[in-house]
């Protein structure tokens, strides 16, 4: 679910830096060879060779993020979401983390989980304040769900034009 997001968001103009642990998929995508149906490898070399896409296992190249989507595995362990992907990456986004920026939590997962674990780890990493500093939000199935904004909202002071996702 995020190659096609990323991609699509560097075909319109955005930069975008996919982010990944896995250095074999890093590797793949970097060569242009996407690992999913939905997006196709001419699709993925353009925005690669634009320079509008990258792809990196490197943490240090989320500094100054706009927007991260988060859209780690949730698989289910004795019949609950596993979440400690989206704890390991709360805590490598929330090194990075800004006054201004926005977290949106794409993966699937139970209802809660943005407030109750995500927006706590964010916070403790960065020091900054959720709905105050920046903003984290939860999309499922075309809903978004934000804490501390409405979607009519203002962003956080800081928040810059030029969209880096």
């Amino acid at each position: 679910m995020g190659l096609p997001l990323a991609v699509r968001a560097a075909e319109v103009g955005h930069r975008v830096v996919g982010y990944d642990v896995d250095p074999h998929r890093i590797k793949r995508l970097t060569a242009g060879d996407p690992y999913v149906e939905d997006v196709a490898s001419s699709r993925l070399r353009a925005v690669l060779d634009t320079g509008a896409y990258s792809a990196t296992a490197d943490p240090a190249a989320l500094a100054d993020f706009d927007i991260a989507v988060i859209t780690v595995p949730t698989p289910l362990r004795d019949g609950v979401p596993d979440l400690t992907y989206i704890e390991s990456c709360a805590r490598t986004l929330g090194e990075h983390l800004r006054p201004g920026a926005t977290v949106v939590l794409e993966s699937t997962t139970y209802p809660g989980t943005t407030e109750e674990l995500l927006l706590p780890i964010l916070e403790k990493a960065s020091g900054l304040r959720g709905g105050v500093d920046f903003l984290a939000g939860r999309a499922a199935g075309g809903a978004a769900r934000s804490r501390g904004s409405n979607a009519s909202a203002a962003p956080p002071p800081g928040c810059r034009p030029g969209l880096r996702i």
